[in-house]
């Protein structure tokens, strides 16, 4: 039977559904550990410390490195020699299927450990107080650093969703590796370019030279205005750019794989 092409709405919350049903057993235990390791490191701060912000900090924790991993495992099906040409054969389109891997990863992931961490946070405080008459504020979802890191993770995912279909194994390892290796790339280009650049500044008596004098003192400051449109390029390449060019590219990359 064809798969209708055109985009229903209703197939990827199916398929987000059936993901969340299907491991709804290691998706429990999994937080279960991960509360009980964070209740000890709660205890274990009302009973020296009782640093005001803890549970936002924590929480990014969680965040970064539990939503990384669970990016990166989020086509493990797709590349299991079995299951692999049964999940391709699912009733949905790739887009529909591309789409609620990103859903899963991004608002799902980010709002069901946001529910789940200010529950965790209002147990663990219970007994902190019971225990030891003292707690930390509760998590609030909305406080500034919490919602400019759920920004920075929704971002970052991106790039690992990509290593996730690209992978058949160790996604997370190799996409970090690939990831370190373009930075370097990048490092590397822009020291050519501030060599190609700037090198008549440079060259000499060195950067101590650069900093002394009025003349050296305009260099620098170019020198400085160059490096902050470059960061601000790099901000919007960052945030506008390779979130939906990674998701694109992981569309391919699966339309690839089921041709």
């Amino acid at each position: 039977m064809p798969i209708d092409s055109s985009f229903q709405a209703w197939r990827v919350l199916w398929l987000i559904r059936s993901v969340l049903v299907l491991q709804r057993t290691s998706i429990a235990v999994q937080a279960s550990a991960a509360a009980g390791i964070l209740l000890l490191l709660s205890l274990a701060d009302a009973l020296f410390l009782c640093r005001p912000g803890l549970h936002q900090h924590l929480y990014l924790v969680v965040l970064f490195a539990g939503g990384l991993l669970v990016t990166s495992r989020s086509f493990k099906d797709l590349h299991d020699p079995v299951q692999g040409t049964f999940w391709l054969l699912l009733p949905a389109s790739l887009p529909e299927k591309t789409l609620s891997r990103i859903l899963l990863t991004t608002i799902v992931f980010v709002a069901g450990s946001m529910l789940g961490y200010w529950v965790f946070s209002l147990l663990a405080e219970g007994c902190n107080w019971l225990i030891f008459q003292r707690r930390h504020d509760l998590f609030f979802p909305f406080a500034p650093e919490v919602l400019k890191g759920t920004l920075t993770y929704t971002a970052l995912q991106a790039p690992f969703l990509l290593g996730a279909v690209t992978f058949r194994r160790h996604a997370l390892s190799k996409t970090v590796l690939s990831l370190l290796g373009l930075a370097l790339l990048l490092s590397l280009a822009g020291l050519l370019g501030l060599r190609l650049l700037f090198w008549d500044q440079l060259e000499g008596s060195g950067l101590r030279a650069l900093l002394a004098g009025p003349e050296s003192r305009l260099a620098w400051m170019h020198l400085t205005e160059a490096g902050r449109t470059v960061a601000g390029i790099g901000r919007i390449v960052f945030w506008l750019f390779m979130p939906p060019a990674c998701w694109f590219l992981c569309w391919m990359r699966l339309k690839k794989t089921s041709a």
